[in-house]
């Protein structure tokens, strides 16, 4: 004996399915959109922490070289001090000469 059985879909069940795939569609599309939102964020952000990380690399660099002529310029302000080093400053900047000294100029050129 065979009972053939068949499924009786209220109206309003009906309905009920089709708006509930509705929303779970439009769910669906809703995380698809925030999901690509995301990715591009991510990519953007991305690309300005290399940006900031070249900058920050750029950056050492020139304080590496500052320092380097800051502990250069000591060292000339502390030998600024010396006889040898104020006679060679007035050679140079002032053009003095010490008793018994000759100049030849060259006044060819």
């Amino acid at each position: 004996m065979w009972i053939h059985l068949q499924t009786v879909v209220h109206p309003r069940e009906g309905a009920h399915n089709m708006k509930f795939k509705r929303s779970s569609l439009m769910t669906k599309l809703a995380i698809l959109l925030l999901a690509a939102a995301a990715t591009v964020t991510l990519v953007s952000l991305q690309s300005q922490l290399a940006e900031k990380e070249r900058l920050t690399t750029e950056l050492r660099e020139q304080v590496a070289a500052v320092e380097q002529e800051n502990q250069r310029l000591e060292a000339a302000i502390e030998e600024t001090g010396s006889e040898e080093s104020v006679k060679a400053i007035a050679r140079q900047k002032l053009g003095l000469v010490e008793n018994g000294e000759i100049i030849f100029y060259d006044i060819g050129s």
